[in-house]
């Protein structure tokens, strides 16, 4: 060849085409196997947001149900894939079923380990089996209290055979493993160790420079500040002047819910239902949740942008893919 740089430029311009060509190909990889999973599991999506739909905190009509005590019946520890040691707690008698029913203890959290990738959920450490009855709370997650940066998942048994509202919840609940884990918040065991310290909240959220969640500040390029400012900036003051009422000492539930409710129905284009309401923390979980379990939306109202924020990280995007392709082989056995 007459010129060796012509040769070089060659060989540089087929190496760019090809290190392009690969970086197309997992980015149309995860594309097509989001897309696959939508249309695979469209009928199962639906039925599970479906699920998720109506108003917890609309005034009751008729008689007021009462609420059932929680009790904590079975405790594991996780390593990994495996739970092991289960410990029993002191329970009343007519919950020994429930407490000895480790198939069905077993089935919760293999679906949270088929749904959530190995290296998404190496914050949590413990799995605990509890009752409130059927439909109240189904599940929660909670920091482990000797070390914040761990985590427990907490699974009502008396909700894991209602299928889709359990799958929703379930996610519900890894949304908040997702955005408050140590990469996200920064842990504070004085804030885990006196939680209903109102004049504590107050003053960490104070000191502060970014959004203070109630377990700890947020880093500057975590979700949930992003999240926070992005959608509640313009509306917080309102919403707060409400979430005061929870540390009334009056403990008037009903002026608190009635408020979220009324908050709910003067922004209801901004939240996907009005359980979102009730911190900003809710509102991206519930949002996570309708992102993995809704088609992209089409629209362009602030709800809508809510679950399109996820769109803009690809690692969530990757995510949802995993999630929705292990339901569907799960939904198909």
């Amino acid at each position: 060849m007459k010129n060796p740089w012509v040769f070089i430029v060659v060989l540089f311009t087929i190496g760019l085409a090809l290190l392009l060509g690969i970086a197309l190909g997992r980015y149309s990889s995860r594309s097509l196997a989001g897309e696959m999973a939508d249309a695979a599991c469209a009928v199962s999506m639906t039925e599970i947001i479906a699920s998720a739909q109506g108003d917890v905190y609309a005034p009751l009509e008729g008689e007021e149900t009462v609420p059932v005590e929680s009790q904590y019946l079975v405790t594991y520890s996780v390593e990994g894939d495996v739970i092991t040691g289960p410990i029993e707690t002191s329970i009343l008698n007519n919950l020994t079923d429930e407490q000895k029913d480790a198939a069905l203890q077993n089935s919760a959290w293999d679906l949270f380990t088929r749904f959530i990738p190995a290296k998404n959920r190496q914050m949590v450490v413990q799995y605990n089996i509890f009752t409130d009855g059927y439909s109240n709370t189904l599940a929660a997650v909670d920091q482990n209290p000797d070390d914040p940066s761990q985590w427990i998942l907490e699974i009502d048994i008396a909700d894991i055979k209602d299928k889709d509202s359990f799958l929703f919840t379930l996610i519900h609940e890894y949304a908040h493993l997702l955005t408050l884990n140590d990469s996200q918040v920064i842990p504070d065991k004085e804030i885990v160790d006196n939680p209903s310290d109102f004049s504590l909240q107050l003053k960490k959220a104070a000191a502060c420079p970014t959004y203070f969640t109630g377990t700890g500040c947020s880093y500057a390029d975590s979700y949930i500040h992003a999240f926070y400012t992005r959608f509640w900036l313009d509306i917080n003051d309102e919403w707060e002047k409400i979430d005061v009422l929870l540390y009334n000492e009056e403990d008037d539930d009903e002026l608190y819910y009635d408020g979220l409710y009324n908050f709910y129905k003067s922004h209801q284009d901004q939240f996907v239902d009005d359980y979102a309401t009730t911190h900003p923390t809710e509102d991206i979980a519930e949002s996570f949740a309708y992102f993995v379990f809704s088609p992209k939306p089409a629209g362009n109202s602030i709800k809508e942008q809510k679950i399109a924020f996820f769109y803009e990280y690809p690692e969530l995007v990757e995510l949802r893919a995993s999630i929705l392709s292990n339901m569907c082989l799960v939904q198909d056995k």
